[in-house]
This record gives structure tokens, C-alpha cells and sequence, in this order.
């Protein structure tokens, strides 16, 4: 299980790096394209605001998945150090663990908006393309993100554990 997960983890966050990228090319090719037709030739691409808020967030979401393999989040250091302070040991399982199930409500909320968006059979306002597109891929990014952040902390509590058995095994 070790192997795959250490196996699996780079190849996901390489592809996900890739998405990325070209989900953000694209929004800065529309914007630029939009922005030159709209003041030199008085014609803006329709729907292009809509297109460049669908990107964003693909964008945002696939991103999310580098930050959570990486375990680069954002750190807010008033609550860190108090809990740091109470309780030392746990520190780091109580955070991961809130950052797990923080993404998992994520996930479980945008698969069901993902959801209900395809029973319905929603559209978007301007585009009037099916919502399911946009809402289903971010569904499957923010689960993907899930998949990272835990591959991630596993593979970290390997690398920490090694770590741990090389320092007793040298002090010996």
C-alpha cells in the first residue's frame, strides 16, 4: 500500500500541475482576446465573463489539489500556537484531522450541488450550458483534493516515521 501511495501521490499532482497551468492559459488567452475585441474592435466575446468565473474556479479547485499533497496550507497563527500550547502531542493530528474533514464537507456539499444541478437539468445564465460541466468537474477536482490531502499526510507520517527510526537506530 506504501509503494502505491507513494507511486500514485506524484502522478496525480503532476497531472493536476498540468490542468492547472492550462485551466490558467486559457482564462489569461479569453481575457486578453476579450479585453483587445472589446476596446479595439467594439466586440467583446459573449459570455467570456461567464467563461473566465467557470475557469476560475476550476482553476481554484484544481490548484487545491498541489496545496493539499504538498501541505502548504495557510496557517492562522492565533489558533496554532494555542493549541500548540495545550496540547503538543496532538497538535498535528488534530490539524490534519480538521483539514480532512474540512475537505470532505466540501466534497460531499459540492458533489451534491453537482447533483441536484444534473437532476434538474440547470443552465447557465448566460451560456445556457449545462451546469453539470462546470459543477461535476469541480465536484471531481475538490475529490481528487480529498484523495491528495490524505496520500499526502500518509506519505509525510512515512517519510516522519523513517525519519524517527533512523534518529533511535543512530543514537544507539
Amino acid at each position: 500500500m506504501e509503494s502505491f501511495i507513494k507511486y500514485l501521490l506524484p502522478r496525480i499532482v503532476y497531472l493536476v500541475k498540468i490542468l492547472s497551468a492550462v485551466l490558467l492559459f486559457i482564462m489569461m488567452a479569453l481575457t486578453f482576446i476579450d479585453v483587445l475585441g472589446r476596446y479595439l474592435f467594439n466586440a467583446p466575446i459573449y459570455g467570456s465573463a461567464e467563461m473566465i468565473q467557470f475557469l476560475l474556479a476550476l482553476t481554484i479547485f484544481s490548484a487545491l489539489g498541489i496545496v493539499n499533497a504538498d501541505d502548504s496550507h495557510i496557517v492562522v497563527e492565533v489558533f496554532e500556537e494555542r493549541i500548540r500550547k495545550f496540547i503538543p502531542n496532538l497538535h498535528g493530528y488534530l490539524i490534519q484531522g480538521f483539514s480532512v474533514l474540512a475537505m470532505a464537507f466540501i466534497s460531499w456539499q459540492l458533489y451534491i450541488f453537482a447533483e441536484d444541478s444534473y437532476h434538474l437539468g440547470s443552465m447557465t445564465t448566460v451560456l445556457e450550458w449545462p451546469l453539470i460541466i462546470v459543477t461535476g468537474s469541480v465536484a471531481f477536482l475538490s475529490i481528487l483534493s480529498l484523495i491528495c490531502l490524505i496520500c499526502g499526510l500518509f506519505v509525510k507520517n512515512l517519510y516522519k516515521k523513517a525519519e524517527d527510526s533512523k534518529t533511535s537506530s543512530g543514537s544507539n
